[in-house]
């Protein structure tokens, strides 16, 4: 039986049954793994600290960007080929090696920023994971009850270089939105885009939170490098103690928002 899907490109997609070895962006892998679709490898983005490791997936990494394995695609024959996207790109592969991998399979992407919310988002993995076969066993849950202290000054960033911190736009990323949403006071950052490059000698001018949320990824400077930067510790978040990780890309589900908000209230 043919097996078709809408994905947020406004792509349709289409296969003669319905797909049951799915290569996946390591995001959407971890995701759909965690809401029982079977899943056969996956991709990283262009952070070359991407591992199985880090992602927590035992499956094969085929690469990412432009340095892909083809040949490893291949012998995982997918069938299905699911990635996120921001802005209508297929994120993780460059666009030459995302045009010969769709000869191996059909690209699905799921759109995760902009205007969308969490649980927007939740839902449409909820919807490709039931339409995949998944008995989805994930249920919804309130996260409007999320920590609101409007005193509570709050900044999310990413270790970029040892010059630069990266600043998120609550507005972009799911996970902050929804924070913001219930009433957390994010700093204003100046992009409509993800990030807005802040020098780490003007950050504590710029965004004087008293919680920071730290991206945890390996690709972010880790404790070592950030305790060598003068700019970091003036921070009034980080001068208190008030450093919480935060993941970028966390598993798309219920259950690992409810997690980040519980750790949030528990802080």
């Amino acid at each position: 039986m043919a097996w078709s899907f809408d994905d947020d490109r406004e792509q349709h997609i289409e296969t003669e049954s319905r797909p049951t070895r799915v290569l996946a962006y390591a995001q959407a892998a971890q995701t759909l793994a965690s809401l029982g679709v079977p899943v056969v490898g996956y991709f990283g983005s262009q952070h070359h600290a991407d591992s199985g490791a880090s992602v927590g997936l035992d499956l094969p990494l085929v690469g990412s960007g432009d340095d892909v394995d083809e040949d490893l695609v291949k012998s995982l024959n997918p069938d299905l080929v699911v990635t996120v996207t921001y802005g209508g790109e297929v994120y993780g592969l460059s666009a030459a090696v995302a045009d010969r991998v769709a000869e191996f399979a059909p690209i699905l992407a799921i759109g995760i920023a902009g205007d969308r919310t969490l649980e927007s988002v939740i839902e449409r993995f909820h919807a490709l994971a039931t339409a995949l076969g998944a008995d989805v066993q994930d249920p919804a849950t309130d996260l409007t009850s999320a920590p609101t202290d409007p005193s509570v000054r709050v900044v999310a960033l990413s270790g970029g270089t040892d010059t630069d911190a990266y600043v998120a736009n609550p507005a972009y990323w799911p996970s902050l939105r929804m924070l913001a949403d219930a009433g957390a006071q994010f700093t204003p950052t100046t992009t409509a885009g993800g990030w807005e490059v802040v020098k780490w000698d003007e950050l504590a001018a710029k965004h004087p939170a008293d919680l920071v949320l730290y991206d945890e990824r390996p690709n972010s400077l880790g404790a070592d490098r950030l305790a060598t930067i003068p700019g970091w510790s003036e921070v009034p978040g980080v001068q208190a103690g008030n450093v919480l990780p935060w993941n970028p890309e966390p598993p798309l589900t219920y259950a690992a928002a409810e997690s980040f908000v519980n750790g949030l209230a528990q802080r």
